[in-house]
């Protein structure tokens, strides 16, 4: 094995490059992680459709995800995310797959779910917003 040297400067940058790549690659995983999570959530809640939203809602308090969460047409809006943190972007990404697959299952369509609003960009709450994929 060979060794190079690289300089304190160098080495920075190359941290922060791998640092941002993984973090971005991640996103992904963690928003298909939460659809994972979302799927059973759903499941449970189903069994009472009168009172859907508000067990999924119950859910997400009981399991830590929000310390609370509104489900209403077409947004959700959550306080204290267990994902938020300080960043220049939206973090939520895994209750955003949460959120998306709770959604699908009560409407029976596919869904684009968005963080417009996020704790970690300094907003007041996460909210999400959910759109029907390909204009239906």
């Amino acid at each position: 094995m060979k060794f190079v040297k690289l300089s304190q400067s160098e080495f920075e940058q190359i941290r922060k490059l791998y640092e941002g790549v993984m973090s971005q690659a991640c996103y992904g995983l963690f928003f298909r992680e939460g659809m994972i999570l979302g799927e059973e959530m759903a499941k449970i809640a189903s069994q009472e459709p009168e009172k859907y939203f508000e067990v999924c809602a119950n859910l997400l308090r009981a399991r830590g995800w929000v310390d609370n969460i509104v489900f209403q047409e077409s947004t959700a809006v959550a306080e204290g995310s267990i994902e938020s943190g300080q960043a220049d972007g939206a973090t939520c990404h895994r209750l955003r797959g949460i959120v998306r697959k709770v959604y699908e299952a009560q409407t029976h369509r596919r869904l684009h779910c968005e963080e417009i609003e996020c704790v970690s960009k300094g907003d007041k709450h996460c909210v999400f917003k959910l759109e029907p994929v390909g204009g239906e």
